[in-house]
């Protein structure tokens, strides 16, 4: 069953808080390897990682969030995080209805889940805790303009990446989510778009920022956080059914990509 957070309700330790204006920013710190509620806020926000990470899941997916990203959240969405084996520390900014109707009025909504890694929008939530830990004169007025700055850059960063994202690519994506136990070859991959496989390999890094070998280790170790989650299966079975080559190989890629073992992290994100 969910926990209601209701309007400046968030899990972990709050450092500071400000009000402007239907504007509400929260500092807030996790301690390693805390796992919050299942929960859902009644207010749309952003959250963007100052310093460590966490790990993002729902029912249906899980994702890690570094230092430096940027969360949008709708309202009424049930999840829960997990903080990593490093503390971490995360700026909150949450919008009351009013704003948000406004901002709708624009054009601009945020009624959809997504995660944004931008510098761009980065430095600019820098400049937002900059300003809310160290507030000098008129900081309410320049912190408002500097917040709907930032919900116009997402809502902006968001089209873009649907629109710039090329079809070749998008079939790429679709080819290993598809079939992501298949032992793939860039050359394989390449050979059916008819591209050069370092140029494909290219291609890819510059969209998504990782290349496709790493992007298939995560769509593999995504697989296997929901199985640990939601099953009992031994580790030796979920390797084999998740593209490992044995159990082995899957302790040293989990390892490197959650910084624990992966019965730990079936014993701390149990639901």
């Amino acid at each position: 069953m969910s926990v209601t957070f209701k309007a400046g309700e968030y899990f972990g330790s709050t450092q500071r808080s400000a009000n402007a204006d239907g504007i509400s920013l929260f500092h807030q710190q996790y301690a390693p390897l805390t796992s919050s509620p299942v929960h859902y806020h009644q207010h749309a926000h952003f959250c963007f990682t100052l310093s460590g990470a966490f790990q993002e899941i729902d029912s249906k997916h899980k994702q890690l969030i570094p230092e430096g990203q940027i969360l949008i959240y709708p309202k009424e969405r049930d999840h829960k995080t997990v903080t990593e084996q490093l503390a971490r520390s995360s700026l909150f900014v949450e919008f009351n209805d009013n704003w948000t109707d406004r901002l709708k009025e624009t054009g601009i909504t945020f009624d959809q889940f997504s995660v944004v890694k931008s510098k761009t929008i980065s430095h600019l939530f820098s400049r937002i805790f900059r300003e809310f830990s160290h507030p000098g004169p008129a900081s309410a007025l320049l912190l408002e303009g500097l917040v709907l700055e930032s919900a116009v850059e997402l809502a902006r960063e968001k089209e873009k990446t649907v629109r710039m994202v090329p079809a070749q690519v998008k079939k790429v994506i679709h080819l290993l989510q598809e079939d992501y136990t298949r032992k793939w070859t860039l050359n394989e991959l390449a050979s059916q778009l008819d591209f050069h496989p370092v140029y494909l390999n290219r291609l890819f890094k510059h969209h998504f920022g990782t290349t496709i070998h790493h992007y298939l280790e995560d769509l593999r170790i995504e697989r296997v956080c929901e199985k640990l989650q939601h099953s009992d299966d031994p580790i030796s079975a979920i390797a084999l059914e998740c593209g490992f080559t044995d159990p082995s190989h899957l302790y040293k890629v989990f390892l490197k990509k959650k910084g624990v073992r992966p019965l730990e992290y079936r014993l701390i994100t149990r639901w």
